[in-house]
């Protein structure tokens, strides 16, 4: 064939022949197994048995979120296996291959993997890196998640991994379209930073409270040292100088107002309050169950409220002696909806309130009801010079957002620091590089991330200035508005701040400014539409054949849309939100999640051992309620386990046999004294679940979680069944849920 016939053939043909163009390499580079118009064609080999046993391979809740892990990482469950690996014809004859992934992202069929190029070899590496991540998208079914964010983060100048895509075949089984995602190495470090030789820590479900400093994983440099600066970093966000002036249990006067007759002089310090009711704690009141405890005697007012009005004045009268050492103010408000407070007469915080304040105003947005039973902490520092020596008055004005609504609570305290709040922060945490951080975090998404859920984050101690710098990790399930596991309505679109630094650092006037200033200046810089769609036409090409290979990725294409959908209008929603400055967001974090060891846990994981394969072999109530194992669950509960108990997510057994119509399991647990009114964390019964219908999104996210199929048509027949049954049992709908139907 003519030369110059032979260079058009190949023009035609050459995405075909790539691949075997890149294998007649005898080695490969960094920039070869990165690459950013192909997918990576990746052969494992490996004994069946040993495949078997390591993709069998799970990590429970209870190991991975058990309460010693305030002290120690948990082990890994997972073990290296011999195998070898072929990447674009390329041979690695000794290599070994553990599974990875932590809860979400387990699977029998397709898991993630490591590869340990090094096991046998300690010289073996490609370019440096010597431990590939191949991460199977469990919760990404348009793909592209991890490569097109961790692309961002870096074009911001907010280091992460690169990303590719690889075709992944074990023993010649097609698995699919795989992350290929940069192990947080040194090659990552000393790319972001410059220098790779100070310590790096990986947080998993992990935050910066008093004591929790050791349960953050060490992977390289000096170990003690580093250690020390998250140290530090507890201590500043953990202050222990607080100056009580308004205890939680103060005494208090509330009234319900009908007229506007005190409006303008209720808040005065010199009002005459006599008349009104005096007792301690929160008032409110509650239809139902929740709020019960936190309601003080004689200021339960269901009466005057439910259904008739929405406002409820309370006074609160202290001493403040001596307040010269006090530098930082926080009032402190159990809320639902919404309040207005004002010291000694002079307005000092809102959230939810209305610029002027009625007697019969409403809140203008819903509060959180789990957030809404502890105080939230508002820094109002700016009104020190309020204070004054003798006798001073706090008067809060609590709001529900209807007076249709079956529950309502607020209570105040206030107290104050010798210390400024976040005094010696930027002394300890490059602030610059963590605005930057959190604020491509809420751009994009990021609900499972550290300022969304305390997650999927790195922490490097730069050796230069001993300071923290976050980097992103496990970034499958971004380009998202709401999180899959909690959709409370009044999380905003803008920011997260479930992380304690991002949530201190957002309660303060400055933090907040600060924090717009760098979203804008990211969307300006940064979030260009036109290209950002590009890439996504462009990348759709580029996987829908392989994707279309796989039956998990049926929903590629319309996934792949959604991205779209959220690229063409995040821009206009952000602006929107902070058109007039950040939103006031006093929700406080809670600690991360510790489930209690029991002493039935080991004998029953032994026990489960030979249940089939179907059913996690962990003494785990809750998945064998998903599936409909009942012999499962008799045997679990008879060995002691709880008939209540919850999972991560709050759930019972019951809540999950409910919403995937297991009927039989549903009759099973109530005849076993299952609670039948046992909410989740966000307020969702029992009940709930079995008259919601089950979305494509919702079927997406538990057949990705859990690895399971669920049968749509069997569900949605079977619900009707399971909500009687539960009503004959006097099950009730949660307050989530009513909130949601407003």
């Amino acid at each position: 064939m003519p030369a110059n016939h032979r260079a058009a053939a190949f023009a035609i043909i050459g995405i075909v022949l790539l691949p075997s163009l890149v294998s007649a390499k005898d080695s490969l580079t960094y920039e070869d197994i990165f690459p950013q118009d192909r997918l990576l064609d990746v052969q494992i080999t490996i004994p069946e048995e040993s495949w078997d046993t390591l993709r069998r391979q799970t990590r429970y809740f209870l190991q991975a979120l058990g309460a010693a892990r305030v002290h120690t990482p948990p082990p890994t469950p997972y073990s290296y296996f011999d195998a070898s690996v072929k990447i674009d014809g390329v041979e690695y004859p000794k290599v070994a291959i553990r599974k990875k992934g932590f809860l979400g992202s387990q699977s029998s069929s397709h898991p993630s993997l490591k590869v340990k190029l090094n096991h046998v070899d300690s010289e073996a590496n490609i370019g440096g890196l010597t431990n590939l991540t191949l991460n199977n998208n469990q919760q990404d079914t348009s793909l592209v998640s991890q490569y097109l964010s961790y692309k961002l983060f870096n074009a911001i100048g907010s280091p992460a991994p690169r990303c590719a895509f690889a075709k992944v075949t074990v023993n010649g089984k097609y698995l699919g379209v795989y992350s290929h995602v940069e192990s947080m190495r040194k090659n990552v470090v000393k790319r972001g930073f410059g220098d790779d030789t100070g310590t790096l820590f990986e947080g998993t479900v992990v935050d910066f409270y008093e004591g929790w400093e050791n349960s953050f994983e060490h992977k390289f440099g000096d170990d003690p040292k580093g250690r020390a600066r998250l140290l530090k970093l507890i201590e500043v966000l953990n202050p222990k100088d607080s100056i009580p002036l308004l205890e939680p249990d103060a005494e208090v006067r509330a009234f319900v107002p009908s007229d506007d007759s005190i409006d303008t002089t209720w808040m005065s310090p010199d009002f005459d309050d006599s008349s009104w009711i005096v007792s301690r704690g929160g008032a409110g009141f509650e239809t139902e169950r929740g709020y019960e405890k936190h309601i003080g005697e004689n200021l339960e007012f269901r009466e005057q409220l439910f259904e008739r009005r929405g406002s409820i004045y309370l006074r609160y009268r202290f001493e403040a002696a001596d307040f010269s050492k006090i530098r930082e103010l926080l009032l402190g408000v159990k809320l639902d909806d919404g309040f207005v407070a004002y010291l000694n007469g002079h307005r000092v915080g809102s959230v939810n309130g209305p610029e002027n304040p009625a007697w019969d105003s409403l809140a203008t947005g819903h509060g959180d009801d789990r957030s809404a039973v502890e105080f939230q902490a508002i820094a109002i520092t700016e009104h020190l010079d309020k204070l004054r020596k003798g006798v001073n008055v706090l008067a809060v004005q609590g709001l529900n957002a209807r007076p249709e609504s079956s529950d309502m609570l607020i209570a105040a305290e206030l107290r104050g620091s010798e210390t400024k709040a976040l005094a010696g922060l930027e002394e300890v945490v490059d602030i610059d590089a963590f605005y930057r951080f959190w604020a491509i975090e809420g751009l994009l998404g990021f609900w499972d991330g550290y300022s969304g859920n305390r997650n999927n984050f790195f922490v490097y101690v730069h050796p230069e200035t001993s300071k923290l710098h976050f980097l992103p990790w496990g970034a499958d399930s971004l380009f998202m508005k709401f999180s899959p596991i909690n959709r409370d309505p009044s999380l905003k679109q803008s920011v997260k701040i479930e992380g304690l630094l991002a949530n201190r650092l957002y309660q303060t006037k400055a933090g907040r400014a600060r924090y717009r200033k760098t979203l804008v200046s990211i969307l300006e810089k940064h979030w260009n539409e036109e290209e950002l769609l590009a890439e996504a036409d462009r990348l759709e090409k580029l996987l829908e054949a392989a994707a279309g290979e796989h039956r998990r990725h049926g929903r590629f294409t319309s996934e792949i849309e959604r991205i779209r959908e959220f690229i063409r209008t995040r821009r206009a929603e952000i602006l929107e939100e902070i058109a007039d400055g950040m939103p006031i967001y006093t929700k406080a974090p809670s600690k991360p999640p510790l489930i209690p060891a029991r002493e039935t846990d080991e004998e029953d994981e032994d026990e489960d051992e030979d249940e089939d394969e179907d059913v996690e072999p962990a003494a785990n109530v809750w998945a064998s309620a998903r599936q409909g194992h009942v012999d499962a669950l008799e045997k679990l509960i008879d060995g002691g386990t709880s008939v209540d108990a919850r999972d991560v997510f709050g759930t019972t057994a019951l809540g999950w046999a409910a919403a995937l119509g297991q009927t039989r399991t549903v009759e099973f647990l109530i005849e076993a004294g299952a609670d039948v009114n046992l909410a989740n964390l966000d307020g969702v019964t029992p009940l709930d679940t079995a008259l919601t219908k089950l979305d494509e999104e919702g079927i997406e996210l538990i057949e990705d979680i859990f690895d399971i199929e669920v049968d749509e048509k069997r569900i949605a027949e079977a619900k009707p069944m399971i909500a009687e049954l539960l009503r004959k049992r006097g099950a009730k709908r949660g307050k989530s849920s009513k909130k949601t139907d407003r």
